[in-house]
């Protein structure tokens, strides 16, 4: 297949590949999803090339024909030792290959080309850092880029409104279906960002970076409100006792009625827990399904997921609360866990290969302080070095002098 000796710049100016990144519909986000499974060495390479084609999406409302032409023209004149022409075929296309195609060679010439600052600037291609975006996928397989700065109304691949988005919340129009079956929408928030979302029930979800949410576009009339995170949320929860609210995680369920608590479960750190601002909510182990005995909780309580075990204890609410306002409160906590939340909140790797330092406990506040100061704080507390290499921060022991 054509696809295994595809380099980078082969996937951005594909076709087929441009059109599962920015207009995918459900017979094209299985063939790439199958094709990935079978070249899991790839999947690096795809990754740069789908944040490559997002980042050059140009809207035809912000780029006029004439602006366009004008760019295009630049880019020729600038390229130098550069292929001397693009074979861009049938006019009738969609005009995304060509301004892909295009912003493509401006970036292997001249570095990035800023059109929304309205200036081209040159910078080396490996300086490019591309933004995560937030994703919504559509029931029907469409996905939809979220800009948290805009407003605009999601439709799916008919042209058919599924929600409206107000810059940093999507807010579902308030419905209840009869019966039938449920039509799922997932919301994915990147390390970096955050994002809300208003339910058909009324019910709103803040969800933390690096979560997943899958939820009804509809709730049914007389059914469980079920809803799946895997990351951390904060819910509150619109009342209604016939119809139970619950969010399932892979270890952990939390069931309410109407009530306000903060859910975190992310997979790959193993620290499902819940905690109750208000109201009263029960706990469950996931895989006892209906048969597990639920736990109640009461606010400034915290469930957690323990080793097969669910354990409650007293809490500060507001240390789990506090990334909603945009701020890193730890208390007592553990280097290795910090550094977990500085990834998720910065959208940066951190390799910790000072193994003892990982163990010890800090305790601070943060609210606009840049990583680099957080981490000069905490070398106040216990001394150690640290240094940015391939793009990620690496942390090592002082080494002793000679």
């Amino acid at each position: 297949m054509k696809y295994v000796n595809y380099i980078l710049e082969d996937f951005v100016k594909d076709e087929y590949f441009q059109k599962w990144v920015l207009d995918s519909d459900a017979m094209t986000n299985g063939f790439w999803e199958n094709w990935l499974a079978d070249h899991p060495n790839k999947r690096e390479l795809v990754e740069k090339a789908r944040r490559l084609v997002l980042l050059m999406d140009f809207d035809n409302d912000k780029l006029s024909e004439k602006d366009f032409d004008g760019m295009w023209r630049h880019i020729i004149e600038k390229r130098n030792d550069i292929q001397k022409e693009i074979q861009l075929t049938q006019k009738s296309k969609s005009r995304v290959f060509l301004k892909v195609a295009a912003v493509f060679v401006g970036l292997v010439a001249l570095g990035i080309v800023s059109y929304t600052q309205g200036v081209f600037d040159a910078a080396p291609v490996e300086s490019v850092v591309v933004q995560p975006q937030i994703t919504l996928e559509l029931e029907d397989g469409t996905v939809a880029v979220l800009d948290e700065t805009s407003s605009k109304v999601v439709t799916d691949a008919s042209g058919k409104k599924v929600v409206s988005q107000e810059k940093n919340k999507l807010q579902y129009d308030k419905a209840n279906k009869e019966s039938g079956s449920l039509e799922y929408n997932v919301l994915t928030v990147p390390y970096g960002k955050k994002f809300g979302i208003v339910l058909s029930d009324g019910s709103e979800v803040y969800l933390n970076s690096g979560t997943k949410l899958r939820y009804p576009i509809n709730f049914l009339k007389d059914a469980p409100r079920n809803v799946y995170l895997d990351g951390e949320a904060y819910f509150s929860v619109e009342k209604d006792e016939s119809r139970p609210f619950t969010v399932i995680t892979d270890d952990m369920n939390t069931r309410v009625y109407g009530t306000e608590f903060n859910m975190s479960s992310y997979k790959d750190e193993n620290n499902t827990s819940t905690v109750l601002v208000e109201g009263s909510v029960s706990v469950y182990k996931s895989n006892n399904g209906e048969a597990g005995k639920p736990i109640k909780i009461k606010p400034g309580q915290r469930a957690i997921y323990n080793e097969e075990a669910i354990l409650v204890e007293k809490a500060n609410i507001n240390k789990y609360i506090a990334w909603k306002d945009n701020k890193l409160l730890f208390v007592d906590d553990s280097f290795d866990l910090m550094l977990k939340e500085l990834e998720r909140h910065f959208n940066v790797e951190i390799e910790n290969e000072y193994q003892e330092l990982g163990l010890k406990k800090f305790t601070g506040t943060f609210e606009n302080e840049s990583l680099e100061k957080i981490l000069e704080v905490c070398q106040e507390h216990t001394p150690f070095e640290f240094y940015k290499e391939d793009g990620k921060i690496i942390i090592v022991n002082i080494k002793p002098s000679v």
